[in-house]
């Protein structure tokens, strides 16, 4: 099942009308049809939008999320968990190449650190995006941009940079190869 299959599963089963939801996102409901039919790519800020309203993480839409597998790769000390490389959630939007990999086993912890992975040019946010927390964000290879309100930041190979989440930002993948990054947000909003 597609995210935006799941988008639709779950709209239904909360009885939630596309004009609600439209209603409750400011995203007009031909844009959220196309969004539940897999015609139209949204950005993570829209996907955001959408699963705030269906009081579900971003993650929780990605259907290799599924607590059958979770479960079973987190079994050990109830103190102490280990997330193995090939059991990560993974969040993959259709039609981009930008991916985010959930390195705690959850999203019910304090914070949520996740694996980023953009190709030049990619935007992370094709719109400003804004949400309650903090977040850390380090870049392992590559070069990427983050815009912090009206500031951009170009940041390198070990650079990092921490701000408010409720301060409006948008990131992209620069340069001429893949960039990686960790992010490290509290609470965790995807």
């Amino acid at each position: 099942m597609s995210i935006f299959d799941k988008i639709k599963e779950i709209r239904k089963s909360k009885g939630i009308t596309l004009k609600e939801m439209s209603k409750r996102t400011g995203i007009s409901v031909n844009y959220l049809s196309q969004i539940e039919r897999g015609v139209s790519n949204p950005s993570i800020g829209i996907i955001k939008k959408i699963s705030n309203v269906l009081d579900v993480p971003i993650m929780g839409l990605n259907n290799q999320s599924s607590n059958a597998n979770t479960n079973e790769a987190f079994r050990q000390d109830p103190k102490v968990t280990v997330v193995r490389k090939n059991m990560r959630k993974m969040l993959v939007f259709p039609k981009s190449k930008l991916k985010q990999y959930l390195l705690t086993p959850d999203l019910q912890r304090k914070l949520e650190v996740l694996l980023g992975e953009v190709d030049p040019g990619e935007e992370h946010e094709e719109e400003w995006y804004s949400h309650e927390g903090e977040e850390f964000g380090f870049v392992i290879e590559g070069r990427y941009e983050v815009t912090v309100e009206d500031k951009v930041y170009i940041l390198e190979e070990g650079d990092s940079i921490y701000f408010p989440s409720n301060l409006p930002h948008k990131m992209k993948g620069i340069g001429n190869k893949t960039c990686k990054t960790i992010w490290v947000i509290t609470p965790p909003s995807f």
